[in-house]
């Protein structure tokens, strides 16, 4: 080997370890910062500035917003300064502040939305969500629509980042189950997670990455590692959107993959959308057993549900 080929292969040895330092550095500062997330809360629907003052008087750990407003109908994307204000706790503790977007819908409110789709969608638009007006569910694996979520200046995701927002929860990870829940289309979705964690984690090493649901993608490892944590909704009570109990199989079945998912250093979040006293007080005790962090809110998302609970992380009203 000619000294100039061995000067080459160490200087490549030095920036791949370099690399791997970095990347390893960049995992565990995002692990403690949601190991640090005691209580968390959504904020989802009428964002305004009367709610990010809220916010910013709140207790929470974490907070999971929508990235806009829309004031008279039309989208106005939080700045910098609004997303910095909500960091800082009453106690001058850090906050984290997460965007949501869904991966598997889109919303014919955002900006990205074009007049003439109102009459004819675009390809990649597969049909209405029956359950929320102006939201349609998506062909997930269309480049177009990867185009909207991130690559592009006026993306989703880069308006994120440039916002200063310390990570995002992804919605509709499990929006294969409106195409026949193949292993094809669990494939194309985990690609999708892939590429916008890739994406992130490229242009924000510490940006903090949640998945909604769709647990049962995390027995694939690479979707696993293009993942912080885990963002579930519904664990005890609710699949039928009523206060019921779950099926126990439901509840068994979706926790050991969640556990499984703990285990391997992943944060889980658990949302249940509850009034009863009994039941808020079965899902503390639950979240608490399995290391969860709950959240009791309502199912529209409209409001901050209350005060934070006690030291196990969970909020009750």
């Amino acid at each position: 080997m000619s000294r100039v080929t061995a000067f080459l292969a160490t200087a490549l040895a030095a920036v791949v370890s370099l690399a791997v330092l970095v990347n390893s550095a960049s995992a565990q500062q995002r692990s403690t910062a949601l190991e640090g997330v005691r209580n968390w809360a959504y904020q989802l629907k009428d964002v305004s500035q009367e709610k990010i003052d809220k916010i910013i008087a709140s207790p929470f750990d974490m907070i999971i917003i929508d990235s806009s407003m829309f004031p008279g109908g039309k989208e106005v994307r939080l700045t910098r300064e609004q997303v910095e204000s909500m960091k800082k706790k009453p106690d001058g503790s850090r906050r984290l502040v997460v965007a949501y977007f869904s991966a598997g819908e889109c919303e014919s409110f955002r900006s990205y939305w074009k007049k003439e789709w109102d009459k004819h969608h675009p390809a990649w638009v597969y049909k209405a969500d029956r359950d929320w007006k102006g939201d349609y569910i998506v062909k997930y694996w269309n480049p177009d629509w990867r185009k909207i979520i991130y690559g592009t200046p006026d993306s989703l995701i880069d308006n994120i980042l440039a916002a200063g927002f310390d990570g995002i929860s992804i919605d509709r990870v499990d929006a294969y189950y409106y195409f026949g829940d193949t292993e094809e289309r669990r494939l194309q979705m985990i690609d999708l997670i892939k590429g916008i964690s890739s994406y992130m984690r490229a242009k924000k090493p510490d940006s903090v990455i949640l998945a909604q649901n769709a647990e049962e993608l995390l027995d694939h490892a690479d979707y696993l590692a293009a993942i912080d944590g885990i963002a579930k909704e519904d664990l005890l009570f609710g699949i039928s959107h009523k206060e019921r109990r779950n099926p126990q199989g439901d509840i068994e079945h979706s926790t050991k993959l969640l556990d499984a998912a703990r285990k391997q250093g992943k944060v889980i979040f658990v949302i249940e959308y509850l009034k009863s006293k009994a039941n808020i007080a079965e899902a503390r005790r639950y979240m608490k057993e399995h290391d969860f962090v709950l959240y009791v809110g309502q199912r529209d998302l409209y409001e901050l549900s209350g005060v934070v609970g006690a030291e196990d992380g969970t909020a009750e009203k």
